[in-house]
């Protein structure tokens, strides 16, 4: 008796608790200006500080690999993982105030659709939504891809093709790449890197997304403790270094830079969402 009993309970506190609802808010934001000073361009909300903005996504970027630890270095017992981003750190040591190393924990489930939703809606996913990561549907609800539409603004992607799962049509130009074949760590990337120089160097879009996998689908195939990481690692520093350099020489282009770190598995023996923002 009393094991049925407390077999129910437990399964409508499962079933309430884990396996959430997850509601959607069908009313999106319209954009509202009332400005009382005379600081900076016109824009949506607020006044808009650049003209032009590139979002970076390295796919599993852990948080302790972005941070650099000095005493390892001293000692040269870095594991393959560790300091391998060297630029991040310089960029926080000479310019601090421009750049922020910042780490976040995302409840889980931390698929990659589930990460995509929270970042671009600012809601929470359940563990229902989990099932739907290798069958994503678009987004409706509202998001800043479609709010940069509203605005008339271009928005170019390249990288995980998730995202033409959520967002179809939405792209000015786009580059996907396909992203589920975890032995395969460098068509993404190398795709993306093909593509991302060129596309800077154009000035008929707005936004520039680039979704890196390479770090993530190494993570999956062979874990941090080795070589391929540090090798894709080293990859993504080059590219980081290469890029923000090359944007900051271009003062005409008044372009921001943002570069988001994103671990979307719970497969990792480590913290799940991290973020850098510089």
């Amino acid at each position: 008796m009393w094991t049925v009993f407390l077999t129910i309970i437990g399964t409508l506190l499962f079933t309430k608790g884990f396996l959430l609802k997850r509601l959607v808010v069908n009313e999106n934001s319209t954009c509202h200006v009332n400005f009382t000073d005379n600081l900076g361009e016109a824009g949506c909300w607020m006044h808009r500080r650049f003209n032009r903005s590139v979002v970076i996504i390295i796919d599993a970027l852990r948080y302790d690999f972005a941070s650099y630890n000095a005493t390892l270095a001293k000692t040269e017992s870095e594991l393959p993982f560790q300091n391998k981003l060297k630029h991040i750190h310089e960029l926080r040591s000479s310019k601090p105030l421009n750049s922020r190393l910042l780490k976040f924990v995302a409840d889980p489930p931390t698929t990659t659709m589930q990460r995509l939703k929270g970042l671009t809606t600012g809601s929470l996913p359940t563990f229902v939504d989990a099932g739907a990561n290798f069958h994503s549907s678009e987004i409706l609800e509202d998001n800043w891809i479609d709010q940069f539409l509203k605005e008339r603004k271009k928005v170019v992607f390249m990288g995980d093709d998730t995202w033409l799962s959520l967002f179809p049509n939405r792209f000015y130009r786009q580059y996907p790449f396909p992203s589920f074949n975890v032995q395969d760590l460098d068509t993404v990337d190398n795709g993306v890197l093909e593509h991302l120089t060129p596309e800077l160097r154009k000035g008929d879009w707005d936004v520039l997304i680039a979704h890196f996998l390479g770090v993530d689908h190494c993570g999956h195939r062979y874990g941090p403790n080795h070589p391929e990481m540090a090798r894709k690692l080293s990859q993504m520093d080059d590219m980081i270094r290469y890029h923000t350099q090359n944007i900051s020489r271009n003062h005409t282009q008044n372009i921001s830079r943002t570069l988001f770190l994103k671990k979307p598995t719970r497969n990792w023996p480590a913290e799940d969402h991290q973020c850098l923002m510089c």
